[in-house]
């Protein structure tokens, strides 16, 4: 029998959250599970070795997988993590040239003529979405078939680098098998979501839907998923029993970027778990021009807590630009509506876009005040491979391309009038005035008196905090 690792590779919490990294998530490899389970299921031994979340070293992780001696190692990787990936199976393959490395995620999806030509330990990147294209690929080096019939890869034939035909996305997601939950070590009590993202535990993290329908130019979701495909009603309920049956889970985080985008499959959902009594806490993202009031308090019912919105900007100017494709009020409205619900409500912001100026710094600032929202979270902007914002970012400022840089915390781009210094209070200017209010300290307190068991998780998040405000 074939044995393939599956691999996140060595990332450290404050590489990935800067200052924030005492509330991060020690969130499922979500991506890499899905394929380790077709592999798992197709009869390869398959092991998931999650050294993000295990905070294993590179040297850690070569021995590990030296030690398993697997056929093959398939890496999903962000563009963050790019340089370290290459670095450790550069020096694998000194110990053992015949494992075959395979690379996957959103940064090959983005980049991958660029990514293989600069390193050479990478045999096979996978483009787009994997579970189809990685059991043709074994198959094809098990067999000693040429790696031209399988599509959506990109490999090294000698010095040439070639690129085959693009797979097809996946019609019916619901033909993917349910994750299988024993490849990761200790799901229900390891893994769980960010501080501020779940309410009890054991609590973990799902993705029911791929792709966006959007076309902001900082995201390349789009380009790896195409449009926006969900997996059915079904599907998420046979994975919401699995969960809190068979592993106990009492609250789950939903991690699609538009969860509540197929309103008649939210509903279905809703109405099973009410039905049928069932003992779950949950939360999802959305789109900020989703939903109204009706379906807020059916999701309540259903025992919705919080529901998170990509708002970026509070300055119309700036969201013209993105485009984001919606206004002020539009999003003002939604928020309002899901807090007349009974639901708290989660911003998330981006600082140091194009054209940005402390004008509409501050106008953002203002607005995430104005509007009812109970947290918020500030990323910088951080123009990625694959977007059109990478292609375009020198014409409104300086733009560090280094990869290893782009992590969303770091301040590679900076837009033409301002520095990395302002970026930086105003960031923390936004952080004290919005937390440091009555309101909100006062719907933290109320999360403690309602779930008790939360006062560690919330001292946590305090901690990230005051470490991300007052840090030098």
């Amino acid at each position: 029998m074939k044995k393939i690792i599956f691999l996140n590779p060595p990332l450290t919490l404050k590489e990935r959250s800067g200052n924030l990294s005492a509330a991060a998530a020690r969130a499922i490899p979500y991506g890499l599970l899905s394929l380790a389970t077709v592999t798992k299921n197709a009869g390869y031994e398959t092991t998931l070795l999650d050294a993000t979340n295990h905070g294993y070293s590179c040297e850690e992780t070569i021995e590990l997988i030296l030690k398993a001696n697997p056929d093959y190692l398939g890496i999903s990787t962000v563009t963050l993590s790019i340089h370290t990936s290459a670095a450790l199976t550069e020096e694998l393959k000194k110990k053992n040239k015949d494992i075959k490395v395979i690379v996957g995620g959103a940064h090959i999806s983005s980049a991958a003529d660029e990514t293989m030509k600069l390193f050479p330990s990478f045999d096979v990147g996978v483009i787009g979405e994997g579970e189809e294209t990685i059991l043709e690929l074994l198959a094809a080096f098990d067999q000693n078939k040429p790696l031209s019939t399988v599509r959506g890869i990109i490999y090294k034939d000698g010095p040439n680098i070639v690129k085959t035909d693009r797979r097809p996305f996946i019609k019916n997601l619901d033909v993917l098998p349910l994750p299988a939950w024993d490849l990761l070590h200790d799901m229900t009590n390891f893994y769980r979501p960010s501080a501020p993202s779940y309410v009890r535990l054991p609590a973990t993290t799902i993705v029911t839907s791929r792709g966006c329908p959007g076309n902001c130019i900082f995201c390349n979701s789009k380009a790896i998923f195409g449009g926006l495909r969900c997996f059915s009603a079904d599907y998420v309920i046979r994975l919401i029993q699995d969960l809190t049956a068979n592993h106990g889970i009492k609250d789950i985080s939903i991690y699609d970027d538009n969860f509540i985008f197929f309103r008649e499959r939210v509903e279905r959902i809703c109405h099973f778990i009410i039905e049928n009594k069932i003992d779950l806490t949950w939360s999802c993202y959305s789109r900020v021009d989703q939903g109204d009031t009706e379906l807020f308090k059916l999701m309540k019912r259903a025992g919705c807590w919080q529901i998170s919105y990509g708002i970026e900007s509070g300055s119309q100017k700036i969201l013209n630009l993105i485009r984001k494709n919606v206004t002020l009020e539009r999003i003002e409205s939604t928020i309002r509506a899901t807090k007349k619900a009974g639901l708290r409500t989660r911003g998330f912001f981006i600082i140091g876009h194009f054209d940005e100026t402390e004008g509409t710094i501050q106008e953002t600032i203002s607005f995430m005040k104005k509007i009812p929202l109970d947290d918020f979270h500030f990323t910088t902007f951080t123009p990625l491979p694959g977007t059109e914002a990478y292609h375009i970012a020198d014409t409104y400022g300086t733009f560090d391309r280094t990869w290893s840089k782009l992590n969303l915390q770091y301040p590679a781009f900076i837009p033409k009038g301002l520095t990395p210094e302002i970026i930086e209070t105003y960031s923390k200017k936004a952080y004290f005035s919005f937390y440091f209010r009555p309101r909100i300290i006062a719907s933290y307190i109320g999360i403690v008196f309602k779930y008790p068991e939360n006062m560690k998780r919330l001292l946590n998040g305090l901690k990230a905090l005051l470490l991300r405000i007052f840090s030098q």
